[in-house]
């Protein structure tokens, strides 16, 4: 049964060192049975008046459409595979890759970590992603397969809206709460309210990779 995994990040990719650049680069796959509308998310979007046409954002939503989305969407059937790194821990072979292609890395980690069994053959959806950069990312993980001789982990890669995607809307809220939860802040009140549909947790530091 095909399964559907959307993904966001929290934080940027680059690596220039630059005032503007965030220090930890957060990104976080969620995967559901199908790529619909959540009513649960629309019940929020009517219990504050919000357009049909909103869009949750985890850094631009007020603490309290967080306690009411979170508290909405654990009856959804979902998991979460996420990554959080603290780009001030990476030796220099990152220096010298570009953001895309740091994003591309990571991504293809996150995904080989999980099995077989759990993401084989499914749909990937990206937020904003190119038609280039799904490709450089499903080059990157044939390579992986091939090395390790497994099935390839999604037959479709695509890039999509998160506006007009409630996949993306959820990734991103999920991005924002576990990157908070790790590198510390209100995110961890939010967290507990779906770690327990975490399957994969990684933290990148200079102590734990």
């Amino acid at each position: 049964m095909t399964h559907y995994h959307f993904l966001d990040e929290s934080g940027d990719p680059g690596l220039s060192g630059s005032a503007a650049a965030s220090s930890h680069f957060a990104l976080a796959m969620v995967q559901l049975p199908e790529r619909a509308p959540l009513q649960e998310l629309a019940r929020v979007r009517q219990r504050f008046h919000f357009p049909a046409s909103f869009e949750f954002k985890y850094h631009a939503t007020k603490p309290r459409h967080k306690v009411a989305f979170f508290a909405a969407v654990r009856s959804i059937p979902f998991q979460v595979r996420a990554v959080v790194v603290d780009k001030s821990s990476l030796d220099n072979q990152f220096a010298r890759m570009t953001g895309e292609g740091f994003a591309i890395e990571f991504i293809t980690r996150l995904v080989m970590r999980a099995s077989e069994i759990d993401v084989s053959e499914d749909v990937l959806v990206i937020d904003g992603a190119t038609s280039a950069s799904c490709r450089a990312l499903r080059v990157r993980l044939s390579s992986e397969c091939r090395r390790f001789g497994r099935v390839r982990p999604f037959a479709k890669i695509v890039g999509s809206d998160s506006q007009r995607d409630d996949g993306l809307q959820l990734a991103d809220m999920i991005a924002g709460t576990v990157s908070h939860h790790v590198v510390g802040g209100a995110g961890s009140s939010y967290y507990e309210t779906f770690a327990s549909k975490v399957a994969d947790l990684w933290v990148v530091t200079a102590r734990r990779q």
